[in-house]
């Protein structure tokens, strides 16, 4: 495998829509957060297709406005034509979350959800989304401690083996979900809550689709992190699980909120 082909943990816009559909409940969560009212000023980061910013869209007045950031290009062509109804209420804009282009205290509030994973410097992108959030607004981020991903397996090491090189070669800040916190506390944010949400699933494919996992095993395999003969087992395992209804595998997200100071 080509190192221009690798996977880097970029996902589609059909896994963004199946995430969303698992994920319905910690995203509805997140919402009210962000304690938001009928006037208010949304940002969201990292928003891919839009789906977030429609459903905070729905939440607000003829005043508010949300507005959908993301470095992809693809995933805003993916969110405009769905959200032209909304377009007094709903802007999309294509940049780096390492350098937010709007003004010191535009927002009344900001939230990121399964971004940070991919940033090589995530604390920047919170400072950026602390300046850009006006005093007393919300601040609220999701994302998930790959770390903590643990599958029913009698192939523990093959599991750790794949797990690492998930951490390691494939996501930018796999262990986000577990920093959060720190980063927070570190930029002087109050009133921060922090909250730990397990999913679990038993749904072989499901899994494999949420966690890329084929394409983790293919690159481990074609780095020689783990050898044919390895994958072959883990791979008639997970197999044997699945058939006998019995698959399980847990992993967990955490979110946490603050206020910006005033």
């Amino acid at each position: 495998m080509s190192q221009s082909k690798a996977f880097d943990g970029q996902v589609s816009p059909l896994y963004l829509a199946k995430a969303a559909a698992v994920l319905a409940p910690l995203k509805k969560l997140s919402y009210e957060r962000l304690a938001i009212g009928k006037a208010s000023h949304l940002l969201d980061v990292g928003c891919g297709p839009g789906a977030d910013v429609a459903a905070l869209a729905d939440r607000i007045g003829a005043a508010g406005r949300v507005i959908g950031f993301d470095l992809e290009i693809g995933m805003l062509r993916q969110a405009l034509p769905s959200l032209e109804q909304d377009q007094d209420k709903i802007c999309f804009i294509q940049g780096d979350a390492l350098q937010l282009p709007f003004q010191d205290n535009s927002f009344d509030g900001c939230r990121s959800e399964r971004l940070f994973m991919h940033l090589p410097d995530p604390e920047r992108t919170l400072a950026e989304m602390i300046r850009v959030t006006r005093a007393g607004g919300k601040i609220v981020v999701i994302d998930t401690d790959w770390s903590s991903l643990s599958i029913d397996t009698p192939c523990p090491a093959i599991e750790r083996a794949l797990s690492e090189y998930r951490l390691t070669h494939v996501l930018k800040n796999g262990y986000s979900g577990r920093r959060l916190y720190r980063q927070f506390r570190q930029l002087q944010l109050a009133d921060i809550e922090i909250e730990a949400f397990p999913l679990c699933i038993t749904d072989r494919d499901l899994f494999y689709f949420l966690t890329m996992q084929q394409a983790i095993e293919d690159q481990a395999l074609a780095e020689q992190w783990i050898t044919a003969e390895q994958l072959q087992a883990w791979r008639r395992e997970i197999q044997h699980a699945a058939d006998a209804g019995c698959f399980y595998a847990s992993i967990t997200l955490v979110m946490v909120s603050a206020i910006k100071p005033q």
